[in-house]
């Protein structure tokens, strides 16, 4: 496939229960965030074997009470809270090169995130069965970091932002509940093969949507079909308003409204649409964008199973043959195979009007606004037609109308 871009269209929906529930939840999370201290689960178990230490349950004490800088590798298991102080970690065990968090069900969030001075080279999270996202400010500064391990939790979205530490090597995603039809998932979508995140994500390819339309699909699958469905990502995306060429041939786009109102659209050099599922395109739209585009080179739409009928073809006739130095490919351009064989793969741009348009359809429904024009045209006329005669009858006879004569 010959694209530029790849194209992501997902729309959002969030369902909440409304009432006091919701509004109790949200408290709940406020005072979470607002009271995060490893400080609070100080009653953990705590086992130290060299440079290593596990912790179950909290930590206890002993180990909160200055800096512990002979500590390389933490293991934290089972964390009893809500939310995990990560700075607060980085602040006691300053020289941590592994950080791994196993098993902790009711953690769902972080707060404060790792300082530049970090020297992790190795994140697990596993097991966390509350956690559906993993902010990436959390992991930005982290210059050391070689190796994010997510597997087995119940991650629903992604940012790039995760992914692009400068010596991030290897990423691990599988066994999570990746929700490929609300959204979080656009940036991936939008990846090439060869791209540098998409390659860190070692286990790509074993990825498992788990939510809604796209349930027990191959993410990967599942991305691509996102890909070329939808120019909705591109059109609003403002990193790409300045793309002059857009190539989508050989795609499954079957409908482009979002480029209508769009500035990219009055600013681009060459479209290219074919082989895509087009059946109509808002006429209006692209006639407004082509005539206020003085970049336009070259259009292409050929390919396409183009609806033909009489609503359609006339406007999209008129277009075709108003920018055909403009639209490069007429001949292509053709009505979708059908058993009607008066349009059946005819060339629209040069087929008679009659194969898709009857009498009947032709001529004009009369609606209500042209009624009552032609009813004001006619009370003009009479009104013009009685002057003109009360005029002449006066010059002939000196005789006023008889409007005039009773009035005071």
């Amino acid at each position: 496939m010959k694209v530029i871009e790849r194209l992501l269209l997902l729309s959002f929906v969030t369902a909440v229960t409304p009432g006091p529930h919701y509004r109790r939840r949200n408290n709940s999370d406020y005072l979470v965030n607002k009271l995060c201290s490893v400080r609070e689960h100080i009653r953990g178990h705590c086992e130290p074997t060299h440079f290593k230490l596990t912790c179950r349950k909290g930590f206890a004490d002993e180990w909160l009470n200055g800096i512990k800088h002979e500590i390389s590798h933490l293991h934290v298991i089972e964390w009893p809270g809500k939310c995990l102080n990560v700075g607060q970690i980085q602040e006691h065990f300053p020289n941590l090169k592994s950080l791994e968090i196993i098993n902790s069900t009711v953690l769902h969030s972080f707060k404060e995130n790792f300082k530049a001075t970090s020297k992790i080279e190795n994140l697990t999270v596993h097991g966390l069965t509350s956690l559906w996202e993993i902010p990436p400010e959390i992991v930005e500064n982290m210059k050391e970091l070689r190796i994010i391990d997510l597997r087995g939790n119940m991650l629903r979205h992604i940012k790039a932002g995760l992914l692009r530490g400068p010596k991030l090597q290897r990423v691990y995603l599988s066994d999570n509940k990746w929700d490929c039809s609300d959204g979080g998932l656009d940036w991936l979508a939008m990846e090439r093969d060869n791209n540098t995140l998409r390659k860190r994500i070692i286990d790509y390819y074993d990825l498992m949507c788990h939510q809604q339309l796209y349930r027990g699909k191959p993410l990967h699958k599942v991305m691509d079909i996102i890909w070329i469905n939808t120019i909705r990502s591109i059109i609003q995306n403002r990193e790409y308003q300045k793309l002059a060429d857009l190539y989508l041939d050989n795609n499954s786009i079957s409908a482009v409204k979002e480029l209508e109102g769009s500035e990219w659209f009055t600013t681009f050099r060459v479209l290219s649409l074919r082989g895509n599922m087009l059946k109509q395109i808002p006429v209006y739209a692209f006639d407004k964008a082509f005539q206020a585009n003085n970049n336009i080179m070259h259009v292409f739409l050929g390919r396409n199973p183009w609806r033909c009928d009489c609503h359609f073809i006339p406007r999209f006739q008129s277009l075709l043959l108003k920018y055909k130095r403009v639209i490069r490919d007429l001949a292509d351009i053709r009505c979708s195979k059908s058993s009607d064989k008066t349009t059946s793969l005819m060339q629209i741009s040069t087929m008679p009007l009659g194969h898709v348009c009857s009498n009947n359809d032709i001529e004009m429904p009369i609606s209500p606004i042209n009624i009552v024009n032609l009813v004001l045209f006619g009370l003009i006329l009479l009104i013009m037609g009685r002057f003109f005669y009360d005029w002449h009858n006066f010059k002939t006879t000196g005789k006023l109308p008889w409007l005039s004569s009773i009035l005071p």
